[in-house]
């Protein structure tokens, strides 16, 4: 790596510590200078979508080079019996693309069907853990109540962990 490009590299890390900084997630932003504290740590990818969203895929597997953890991806399927063979088709087809995209490094994969909200099934899959760096989080499900009160009483939880999530959303545009 020459000098300009480690310049660039140092200068992409203080600005993305910044932002966290800026947010009152100080914790988070001293990692962004000592990655090999975070080798055995997590950012877990939450989706509802039935195929990842490949800007947020993008997001999520830029911060865990940031930060130096590893890519967790919660898909989270509504699908029903005859669905099987989709989701092992899909289970490949993202971790072929994220593997690709990650330099080789190891993506784990965790595909669920469910009838919950996205929030209610991260909440269950996540119990107990405190491997989790980070939250992306990228759900369809804005316009329900139950839902919406699902990802507060979530937000909440990881707040209590001094766990940021990062809510991914697409600026859709009026035509």
């Amino acid at each position: 790596m020459n000098i300009l490009e480690k310049m660039i590299k140092q200068f992409e890390d203080s600005m993305a510590a910044v932002s966290f900084a800026e947010v009152g997630e100080f914790e988070m932003a001293r990692q962004f200078f000592s990655p090999q504290k975070n080798a055995h740590k997590r950012v877990l990818l939450g989706t509802d979508r039935m195929e990842v969203n490949p800007k947020t895929l993008h997001y999520a597997m830029r911060l865990c080079k940031y930060i130096g953890g590893t890519l967790e991806i919660f898909h989270l399927l509504r699908l029903s019996e005859e669905g099987l063979e989709v989701e092992h088709d899909q289970e490949s087809k993202v971790v072929e693309i994220a593997q690709d995209s990650f330099g080789g490094k190891s993506i784990v994969y965790q595909l669920v069907t469910g009838e919950e909200c996205l929030a209610t099934e991260v909440l269950k899959y996540t119990n107990n853990r405190r491997d989790l760096l980070c939250v992306v989080f990228d759900a369809t499900e804005t316009g329900n109540v139950r839902c919406r009160t699902a990802r507060e009483t979530m937000l909440n939880k990881f707040h209590a962990l001094h766990c940021p999530v990062v809510v991914y959303a697409e600026q859709h545009t009026m035509a």
